[in-house]
């Protein structure tokens, strides 16, 4: 059996802990791929990637667009900049990952896992389950690590497609401020942790274009130039960054999490939200 049955296959046997993202129905194996028992939605899997998006509309179709089309690898230059400015990009990403200790033999959700830049710091014991809304980067994901047993598939993280208390903890890095719905996101992301874990949580400061040259001489279409052409944003992503610099979180924490805090990284450019699912 190749890699891609062989991932295939692992998603027919996950049916007794997943529910249908759009009705909370029961799954069972189906051909070529899964269904759902209640709304008979089918959800296919192509090469080893099960697909539960539908189509996408608000920040996760820009957000889809960004990162599945030539933007994305333009701008990572200025993500590894600013991670080498904190050390380098492991250094960086430990500072967030050290919060989950005692990952080992352990079942962990990465929303929003992207093509996989945390997974060295994950032990290989450790069953990783990921998606994203970008088939690029789940893509890029399972080639950049095709002997990590990964269960990959496209969905928001506003509707996770797994039923109450189904992982150890859980885990997402840079995506938090502009899902379409981050409260909502937060929640699911608690609802399917089991009693005692962790939910962890990482992005950037919401008001960070606050700190921009032309947020402060008043010149707020410098400022647009910048993100847009010169860090290869795009007008749309730009735009959505601009829109969320309210964001609030601590609000939104208090309602999804208990025993939580906010942590500040990469000298109070970051946020790493720590805390366990309420009422459990």
């Amino acid at each position: 059996m190749n890699v891609t049955q062989t991932h295939s296959h692992a998603w027919t046997d996950e049916c007794d802990a997943m529910q249908c993202p759009d009705c909370g129905g029961l799954l069972e194996p189906a051909e070529a791929g899964i269904a759902c028992l209640g709304c008979r939605r089918a959800f296919p899997i192509r090469d080893g990637l099960l697909d539960m998006l539908k189509p996408l509309e608000g920040n996760n179709k820009i957000a889809a667009d960004f990162y599945n089309g030539p933007l994305w690898p333009r701008f990572r230059f200025w993500e590894w900049f600013t991670f080498l400015c904190n050390g380098g990009e492991r250094r960086a990403r430990r500072q967030i990952v050290k919060y989950l200790p005692n990952l080992s033999g352990t079942r962990l959700l990465e929303v929003a896992v992207g093509d996989g830049a945390n997974l060295s710091l994950i032990p290989d014991d450790c069953r990783v389950y990921g998606n994203d809304i970008s088939t690029v980067q789940l893509s890029n994901c399972r080639r950049k690590h095709p002997q990590r047993d990964l269960r990959l598939f496209l969905g928001e993280a506003e509707n996770l497609p797994f039923r109450d208390a189904t992982f150890d903890n859980v885990l997402s890095v840079g995506a938090l401020n502009y899902f379409s719905d981050p409260l909502k996101s937060l929640k699911e992301m608690a609802r399917v942790v089991k009693p005692g874990g962790l939910v962890v949580v990482s992005d950037e400061v919401p008001n960070l274009p606050n700190r921009m040259i032309g947020h402060w001489i008043g010149l707020p279409k410098l400022d647009r130039w910048i993100m847009s052409r010169f860090l290869h944003l795009g007008p749309e992503f730009t735009d959505m960054v601009d829109k969320h610099r309210h964001l609030q979180l601590e609000p939104m924490v208090r309602e999804a999490l208990s025993d939580w805090q906010i942590h500040s990284l990469w000298f109070k450019v970051g946020y790493c939200i720590v805390g366990r699912p309420k009422g459990k």
